[in-house]
């Protein structure tokens, strides 16, 4: 039972949900990278609620792909030097493209 969810405090998880119905559990901080995310948790959406998001038109493999990227924005935001580079294989990168437009990320 988690405490935090009962005094109202927001889980420190996101349940984002693939076209395939995979799920993912995604750091709040990291998936508020996402323009989308953040204004689906932060706005009385249903969504908000549950912490759940379903998004129907992206495959897994591409949600896992903006995944790993929203982590790595989150781990080298601080840092000083330039993060390395993110590496996106060419067959993905319009997929990745699209959603990222679609997250805002």
């Amino acid at each position: 039972h988690n405490m935090a969810s009962e005094v109202g405090e927001p889980s420190k998880w996101v349940k984002l949900i693939s076209q395939e119905r995979h799920v993912f559990y995604v750091d709040r901080e990291c998936a508020m990278i996402s323009g989308t995310i953040k204004t689906m948790l932060t706005s009385g959406f249903v969504e908000s609620k549950d912490s759940e998001i379903q998004f129907p038109e992206i495959k897994s493999a591409v949600l896992e792909k903006v995944i790993q990227y929203m982590y790595h924005k989150v781990k080298y935001a601080r840092g000083n030097q330039s993060p390395p580079e993110f590496q996106i294989e060419p067959e993905m990168a319009l997929y990745l493209l699209m959603a990222a437009n679609y997250l805002d990320c």
